[in-house]
This record gives C-alpha cells, sequence and structure tokens, in this order.
C-alpha cells in the first residue's frame, strides 16, 4: 500500500517503448471494500504495487488501489532475447519471484539486477487474443508438463493487498491479464530525474570490471568520471546516450581496491553512484 503521489497521466498501450514508465492494471477487476478503511473506495483500479514504495531488496509486491505513487510505476527494459525485465521506478529493484524460485505459487518481489542466469527476472510479454490484455510469462518456467508460470492475481481476487504470485498458464484472465498504460508526467519538475544511473556488480571483486547502466530521458553526449574518496579523478570517458536504458563499460583498466564515486553528467544534467572496489 501506499499514499498519494504526484499526478500522471496515462496512454494507452501499443508497442512497448524500451526505458518508458508504465502501470500494470488487474485487468477488469476493480477494489471490493476491504480497504475502505485504507482510503481505497469501492470499485478502484488496482494496479501491482511495491509494498509501502519501498526501494529495499526483497520486498513484496501486491495490488492496490490505483493512486499516482511511484509504488506503481515500473521501467521496462527491452533485453536481446525480446524479453522485458522491469524495475521499480526510482529504485534499482527489479521484478522477479522470491529466491529466483520458478515454482508454481512462489510470491512476486523486488530485487536487484541479476546480470548472470537472470532468467528468473526476464518476462515475456505477449496478447494472446489481441485484446490489451497482456500475460507476462516467466522466461523459461516450463514445467515437466511444458507448463509456464505467469503472473496472477490468485483467484483473480478484488482485495486490495492481495499479493502477486507465479501460477501455471490456464488462461484464466480474471487472474493473469494485466493492462498496460504508459505513464506521462503531466508536468517536469525538479523530483523528474533526466539521467538514471546503476553500477553493478557493487562491490566488486578483485580483477572484475565495472559496468554502468544509465537511462536518459534525451539522446546525446555525456561524460562518465569516477573520482576516489579524495575527489582526484581516477578515469574519465565519454559516451553517446540514447533515450532509454544504455549499458556501458568503462574501458579502464581495474581499480585499486577502495571506495569510488562514478559519476554521468550530460549537459546540465548529472547523476551519481558509489562503489567499492575489494
Amino acid at each position: 500500500m501506499c499514499l498519494l503521489g504526484a499526478a500522471h497521466s496515462a496512454q494507452a498501450q501499443g508497442a512497448i517503448v524500451n526505458g518508458a514508465t508504465y502501470k500494470l492494471t488487474h485487468y477488469e477487476v476493480v477494489a471490493d471494500g476491504s480497504a475502505v478503511q485504507f482510503g481505497v473506495p469501492v470499485g478502484t483500479a488496482l494496479c501491482m504495487d511495491v509494498d509501502n514504495n519501498l526501494a529495499t531488496a526483497g520486498t513484496s509486491i501486491g495490488q492496490w488501489g490505483d493512486n499516482g505513487n511511484d509504488a506503481q510505476r515500473f521501467i521496462f527494459e527491452l533485453q536481446a532475447d525480446g524479453s522485458y525485465k522491469f524495475r521499480h521506478k526510482g529504485t534499482v529493484m527489479y521484478v522477479q519471484p522470491v529466491a529466483l524460485n520458478k515454482a508454481q505459487g512462489t510470491r512476486i518481489e523486488q530485487n536487484v539486477l541479476v546480470t548472470v542466469n537472470d532468467d528468473a527476472q526476464r518476462w515475456l510479454i505477449t496478447d494472446p487474443n489481441n485484446n490489451g490484455r497482456y500475460k507476462f510469462t516467466l522466461k523459461n518456467s516450463a514445467n515437466a508438463q511444458n507448463i509456464s508460470q505467469v503472473l496472477e492475481v490468485g483467484f483473480a481476487s478484488a482485495a486490495p493487498g492481495a499479493r502477486v504470485n507465479l501460477y501455471d498458464d490456464n488462461g484464466f484472465e480474471p487472474a493473469q491479464r494485466w493492462q498496460m498504460l504508459r505513464v506521462v508526467l503531466a508536468t517536469k519538475n525538479a523530483a523528474d530525474a533526466q539521467l538514471w544511473l546503476q553500477a553493478f556488480p557493487n562491490p566488486l571483486a578483485p580483477g572484475q570490471g565495472l559496468s554502468l547502466r544509465v537511462e536518459a530521458q534525451r539522446k546525446g553526449t555525456a561524460e562518465v568520471e569516477v573520482l576516489d574518496v579524495t575527489g582526484r579523478r581516477v578515469h574519465s570517458q565519454t559516451a553517446e546516450l540514447l533515450v532509454g536504458g544504455n549499458p556501458l563499460a568503462l574501458t579502464n583498466a581495474p581499480l585499486a581496491p577502495g571506495l569510488y564515486l562514478v559519476r554521468v553528467h550530460q549537459g546540465a544534467f548529472v547523476q551519481q553512484t558509489q562503489v567499492v572496489q575489494q
């Protein structure tokens, strides 16, 4: 559950836009009276929701009344195999089953980006009947009976707070279909980041290279800097960013052990994060 947030507008879904922000609504299921005491009126649309808008790894994901909060906003990142990873807006947390388990009934949570053996963060998104009712199938989750696991709200629950989990793909649309609406900020303000930066792995093991993912709202040249704890620049390089997600690799030799600040500049916009080299 979460508090009311900033106003947004939403656009009906066509092709999924890499790097765009979406809310996922439990298709044609609306809130019952079980959460009126928490301010969710009967009949409110129900959205996939990160509990309390937390940015903590392992936070559970359920459904809650549509309220415009970032707990209900997810940024979609296209993968080379045509699947998508999607993360909680404003965080580095991606949607996955608990402990990367692909068993039927596994709860859904958010957790850090997985870059190796990461099929449990990859979702195949389809519209089987071409009617705007999207199915999210976990990649390579087919069991011995060749039945894949999909995102669902059990028994098509209309209760705000009901959990999102994995279940056998059985075609039951009231439980296993989602409407995707692209979220567009009604107005830009200082809180709307023009850049978003993630560094991984973090911490770095001895001899590992550092990889970055930069999400940009405009294309153009950016400068990447690495600073040590004294503020001395130990590395810099330029990158040509596209709108959406941009994977980058640092081209220098591995860093000496210590704490570093990685900073990305694109025009007047700056984003930075700390990394540890072991």
